[in-house]
């Protein structure tokens, strides 16, 4: 290999990494007999010339022929894995952009191609399986077709046949080749259940609509399919519930066909299967409106599954569906004291989700199980909430101050609970700051927890959680007024001044002149709306702020300026606008709270109420967030548009947004 790499300029070549003149030195050290040599070696080359995609590097053209002696050298370690990197060139070439592709890609590549290809006869089935994803997406060719239908004919690997299957399937979607598509149907009627399943992931590639006339096939084919067949597919393994999620997939744009395959699935006798079938019920909930209903009855069955994964997944789905999961709750506090541990890297119980479901309804029965989490050594709860990408179908405990803060109707039982944590909390930060936004959310009716919540306007980072809380208790925490004073330059203690009636005058002339401040956080602008007309001095800055180029200052700004003139007229149409994205599904956090902030001001415009009709009609949920933020933020934008149709205003939740 030395004379070749010894011909190539490679300081002028660029990588992930910048100068390519460490590539010559990989691809020997790839070729070493030493496997730990070869193995690192490989590893940092693919680092160099790959990374994360996005581009096929110089590089990666002048390495194309060395690589290719890799593949097809018997004597190399790690031949698959030298496929899988040509592989990934090879495919991201074909996904990126032109302009991101080295124009002396397509020629090395050309030229290699005769040598890729007869990699589908290497006597190594993991090279073979490999070359299949190289050949199938990467070489667009017609030989590329050829030759996978001629090694269709000959290869007697079973799990590489199903691999051969969805190659197919990816070759007839680019290349429309009306032959091959035929071939591929009639395996849909094949005796082995896995290739009738292959054949519709094959399919489905170019035509979706095929796998929601063959759920019942899917079904067959996940429930029969033997592990050891499908393990070390490339395109459905690698473990039962790979081949249930990428299946379950097939079908998500269909509510009624994703529900069959979930109802299906779920009876397995496998625990792995029916574990990735509430997996999947996640995702059709988290998309869906329209198939709670239908799927509630499941989520109860599992309940009583003899895996603990099964059980906690069936609580947790019930708690994100809220109070819809009310019917079930006495088998929801038999779970409370159920302490088998989920399969996740928290000691998180099937009790914690039951007593989270309970709590979503507002049941008394939950309160047992939170004065109890709340009292010993461990919570069940994170101490602060977590946000995932919506694409993520992750279920996870939430907060405990997110469990706690909607639970207004059972302070009294919950309360000295939670001062006694907060006692403890006194060097947690989060969890403190957590628990004080749960007294603010309870008002007045916290107000015996003032004396620990006072200590904590000395810590710099909770003290605007702490301030809010005394603010929200009212005239009942006027006490606090000389710890407040302290402070009083800061905007949330100067609100929580302004609501105990400690000293108002300050807090107006506090909020009031951070108004003017650059780099005003709309956090600050929603305490000012508070004030009402006391705040007029501020009109003029407020519609200057409705004007800026960030949403949530935009947002808050409007709903001030509402709340201070009385006058909605210009704030209705910012916030109208804000939030009019929703009405075709495109959700972000402060398109929701603007929609609440428009129920607030009881905005009833023709362009208003299509606005909310949209929302309510919607068959798939409005949200931003994944897990069980999906459901609660679709719950928000549902309520908020409802009120909008009815034209009464709800008692919305004091409850800060996230930034997006």
């Amino acid at each position: 290999m030395g004379d070749p790499l010894d011909d190539v300029d490679w300081s002028r070549l660029e990588h992930n990494y910048g100068n390519a003149s460490d590539v010559p030195g990989l691809l020997r050290g790839c070729a070493s007999p030493d496997a730990k040599t070869a193995s690192d070696s490989l590893s940092d080359l693919s680092n160099k010339l790959f990374h994360q995609g996005g581009w096929v590097c110089s590089a990666a053209s002048a390495a194309l022929p060395g690589l290719v002696d890799l593949a097809g050298d018997p004597a190399v370690h790690g031949r698959p894995e030298v496929v899988e990197l040509i592989s990934w060139l090879a495919g991201e070439a074909v996904e990126v952009s032109e302009r991101f592709v080295d124009p002396g890609w397509r020629p090395a590549l050309d030229r290699v191609r005769p040598r890729l290809v007869a990699l589908l006869d290497d006597a190594d089935p993991a090279v073979r399986r490999a070359a299949i994803s190289l050949v199938a997406d990467g070489i667009r060719h017609p030989e590329s077709v050829a030759m996978l239908r001629r090694r269709w004919t000959v290869e007697t690997d079973r799990t590489i046949r199903i691999d051969l299957l969805c190659a197919l399937g990816a070759v007839f979607a680019w290349s429309e080749d009306e032959v091959l598509g035929e071939c591929l149907r009639t395996l849909l009627t094949d005796d082995d259940p896995l290739t009738g399943l292959a054949a519709v992931h094959a399919l489905a590639a170019s035509d979706p609509a095929v796998a929601t006339d063959k759920v019942d096939l899917l079904i067959s084919g996940v429930l029969n399919a033997d592990t050891v067949q499908y393990r070390d597919s490339e395109w459905i393994g690698h473990s039962p519930a790979a081949l249930v999620h990428k299946t379950g997939s097939l079908l998500l744009g269909d509510p009624v066909a994703a529900t069959a395959f979930a109802r299906g699935v779920a009876r397995s006798g496998d625990a792995a299967k029916r574990v990735a079938a509430l997996r999947h019920v996640q995702q059709v909930l988290s998309q869906w409106r329209t198939t709670t209903e239908e799927l509630l009855p499941l989520l109860a069955a599992h309940l009583d599954d003899e895996s603990p994964e099964a059980r906690y997944r069936a609580a947790a789905l019930l708690a994100c569906v809220g109070e819809l999961g009310a019917p079930y709750a006495e088998q929801l506090v038999a779970r409370t004291t159920d302490h088998a541990v989920r399969d996740s890297r928290t000691a998180t119980t099937v009790g914690d989700a039951a007593v989270w479901a309970l709590a979503r309804q507002h049941h008394p029965g939950c309160v047992p199980g939170l004065v109890k989490r709340l009292s010993g050594s461990s919570l069940g709860f994170s101490h602060a909430g977590s946000y995932y990408d919506r694409a993520m179908p992750i279920v996870e405990q939430p907060g405990i101050g997110e469990v706690l803060i909607p639970l207004c109707g059972h302070v009294d039982a919950l309360l000295d609970a939670v001062i006694a944590r907060l006692v403890k909390a006194r060097r947690d930060a989060i969890l403190a700051l957590n628990l004080c936004q749960v007294i603010a959310a309870w008002g007045p009716s916290a107000a015996a927890a003032l004396p620990v919540v006072i200590r904590f306007l000395d810590d710099d980072k909770v003290r605007p959680a702490a301030a809010k809380a005394i603010g929200a208790m009212g005239p009942a925490a006027v006490g606090a007024a000389d710890a407040l004073r302290r402070h009083a330059s800061e905007p949330a203690v100067a609100w929580a001044l302004w609501r105990t009636g400690a000293d108002p005058d300050t807090a107006v002339a506090v909020l009031t002149d951070h108004v003017a401040r650059p780099g005003l956080w709309h956090t600050t602008i929603a305490l000012l709306a508070d004030l009402g007309p006391q705040a007029a001095s501020c009109v003029d800055d407020l519609r200057s702020l409705s004007r800026s180029a960030d949403d949530w200052t935009r947002a808050e700004a409007a709903y001030a300026l509402a709340r201070i003139t009385g006058d909605p007229t210009e704030p209705v149409t910012i916030l109208t606008d804000l939030a009019h994205p929703l009405a075709h599904g495109e959700c972000l956090p402060v398109r929701i709270a603007a929609l609440r902030h428009l129920a607030d001001l009881e905005a009833t415009d023709d362009r208003v109420r299509e606005l909310a009709q949209a929302v309510v009609d919607s068959e798939r949920r409005l949200a931003c967030f994944g897990g069980w933020r999906t459901f609660t933020e679709d719950e928000q934008a549902y309520t908020a548009a409802s009120t909008l149709l009815v034209g009464q205003s709800p008692a919305l939740e004091m409850q800060e947004q996230p930034r997006r």
